[in-house]
């Protein structure tokens, strides 16, 4: 396990809604795991965080959850409540538990919230990138395909989910078709990662058929 100090996590990406709620996040350690745009940030320092996704390996319950909120925060929206997924709106902030299958290594810690770290987030999108067309995930893509390389991004993608569920083709055909992004989310920057949505979208196109 890397346990990153505060100083060296990039905690400025939270707006103060978010780190209100840290006391709440912490409060999950342990049966779910950090992922997504918000773990990256924390670890990249790229933009700003919007919500908290939390993953867990197991089956949970819904109502105990909601309950658990409700003791720091009064819950203003349900989004998605089904067997194994709950997207909710608290205290400002969207959060989301969800049953993931794949064992992921969790090697960094944010107090005693685990994560995966750049790399295997890197694999996660990469894996997800034909679900969704959202314009944060191309960002983030963006910045890690300019740090890590898409190459090393694919073999990590295989070696994490397996050659015959990931598929290296699709990736690169999402990562050249840009007319279905959903663009409804802002994206805001942190100081010294500003980059124009052409620049980000060339770059993608290039690497895709490199």
């Amino acid at each position: 396990m890397i346990t990153i100090s505060r100083d060296m996590l990039h905690t400025k990406i939270f707006n103060d809604k978010q780190r209100e709620m840290e006391k709440l996040v912490q409060n999950f350690a342990g049966d779910y795991y950090l992922v997504g745009g918000t773990a990256l940030a924390l670890q990249l320092g790229h933009r700003r965080s919007v919500d908290f996704d939390l993953f867990t390996p197991n089956s949970f319950d819904n109502k105990k959850i909601l309950a658990k909120v409700r003791r720091h925060y009064p819950i203003t929206q349900i989004y998605v409540s089904q067997t194994d997924q709950l997207t909710i709106m608290t205290n400002e902030v969207k959060m989301t538990w969800y049953k993931y299958d794949f064992e992921i290594p969790l090697t960094v810690s944010w107090g005693k919230i685990t994560m995966p770290d750049e790399l295997t987030i890197a694999a996660m999108k990469a894996f997800a990138m034909g679900q969704r067309s959202k314009w944060k995930d191309y960002v983030d893509m963006y910045f890690l395909i300019r740090k890590y390389g898409l190459k090393k991004i694919v073999e990590h993608t295989d070696k994490l989910f397996g050659e015959g569920l990931f598929d290296e083709a699709l990736l690169r055909g999402q990562l050249a078709y840009h007319k279905d992004i959903d663009y409804r989310e802002e994206v805001e920057f942190m100081p010294g990662f500003e980059v124009s949505k052409e620049r980000v979208l060339a770059e993608l196109l290039e690497v895709s058929i490199s």
